[in-house]
């Protein structure tokens, strides 16, 4: 069976990259939704669409994995912003039905962004409402503009440090910025992080009661002449950039329900990204401590890594692309290692509002990971994803 896959993989890879050389795009320059204006407000509407094929070893019987196909669509949004009575106000609203009819989701639609900002200069940008938290650099970056299909393992986990459901995407009060022409930036944040109700730890069901605001910040540095104007894993051969980032988040004082325990949540990071026309690269490392005063819980320590790169080539407007990531569950405990390897291509008939990517990602699990089975240590996913952005 896992031939079979490779087969249909290694040919949908020669389709994307079997393509006739063209000067520009296929279907022409990228679109940006249409715009209504009012004096100096205005409304901009787009719509996204990511249908998807997986197939691989998505499912198991408890023992090893078996193989299965699922179609799906990954995300499916409605995005309404601009600028309200005037341009330096700005607001945000994006409606989202995300991985409708995959396997184990339970379909809903539900609000990802809803903030207002205020610009005051550029050096003083006020974001009230429902919006990332200010943390990890390839979770930053807008899925349209990923270089690689999925994100890596250790940074989705980290978007779930600090709140049950949707905690990376939550209602925040932040102030940023950039300095120098964009060569310092910065943003801290305050967010309610875990609230009361919540279901904090599997261990004993302990459910929140209070806990102290959510603190997060995040600084950036380039060089000049090599910022970046807007975040994006993937830049189509055009401009150049490098910047270092550094993150910290923390969350204290979070007390359990019934019992007189709680705990303190901490993470912190670095990254480095950068392009130069076609090529592009990151690497990003992630570690977080979740410290309680149960001793049936104590302290754990995930940490995560990964590398990634890829190169845009002009005229069949194909770009390799491949990444290597290493997610230690618990630092602390041994054998919980997940390593996942992970190649592909993507072909760009449209820039970013129509492309088509495939991916083959080898996991590979310790003796203690989660995903280790009786059977098997390993697992392969394909993975097959348009985009149709406009």
């Amino acid at each position: 069976m896992k031939r079979n896959l490779y087969a249909v993989f290694a040919l949908a890879t020669g389709v994307l990259c079997a393509g006739p050389a063209y000067a520009e795009f296929i279907f022409g320059e990228e679109t940006k939704g249409a715009t209504i204006t009012n004096g100096d407000s205005d409304i901009n509407r787009r719509v996204r669409r990511q249908p998807r094929f997986d197939f691989g070893d998505l499912v198991s019987n408890g023992n090893s994995y078996d193989s299965q196909g699922d179609l799906f669509i990954r995300r499916a949004r409605v995005e309404l912003g601009g600028h309200l009575l005037a341009k330096e106000i700005q607001y945000n609203l994006v409606l989202t039905a995300d991985k409708w009819e995959k396997i184990g989701n339970a379909n809903e639609v539900g609000i990802l962004y809803a903030y207002v900002r205020w610009v005051a200069s550029e050096a003083a940008v006020f974001t009230l409402g429902k919006e990332k938290l200010p943390y990890s650099r390839v979770s930053l970056s807008s899925s349209a503009k990923q270089l690689i299909i999925e994100k890596p393992v250790s940074t989705e986990a980290a978007k779930k440090v600090f709140g049950e459901t949707d905690a990376y995407y939550q209602p925040k009060f932040s102030i940023g910025g950039k300095l120098a022409e964009g060569v310092f930036g910065y943003e801290v944040a305050v967010a309610d992080g875990w609230q009361n109700g919540e279901d904090i730890q599997s261990t004993g069901s302990r459910k929140v009661q209070t806990a102290s605001p959510l603190l997060v910040g995040r600084v950036e540095l380039s060089p000049p002449g090599w910022t970046e104007k807007g975040k994006s894993d993937a830049h189509l051969g055009k401009g150049q950039h490098l910047t270092l980032g550094a993150n910290v988040a923390s969350q204290s004082g979070i007390k359990y329900q019934s019992v007189a325990f709680e705990e303190d949540r901490t993470l912190w990071g670095v990254d480095l990204s950068g392009h130069y026309k076609g090529f592009t690269a990151q690497v990003e490392y992630n570690e977080w401590e979740i410290d309680s005063t149960d001793p049936a819980i104590a302290a754990k320590k995930p940490k995560g890594w990964y590398a990634q790169a890829g190169y845009f080539i002009e005229g069949p407007n194909v770009e390799p692309v491949a990444r290597y990531e290493v997610y230690d569950q618990d630092s602390n405990s041994a054998n919980k290692e997940e390593k996942v390897t992970t190649l592909g291509v993507n072909w760009y008939g449209k820039g970013h509002s129509f492309k088509v990517g495939a991916n083959w990602l080898h996991h590979e699990f310790e003796a203690g990971a989660s995903g280790k089975l009786a059977n098997d240590d390993s697992k392969d996913i394909y993975q097959v994803q348009a985009q149709l952005y406009y």
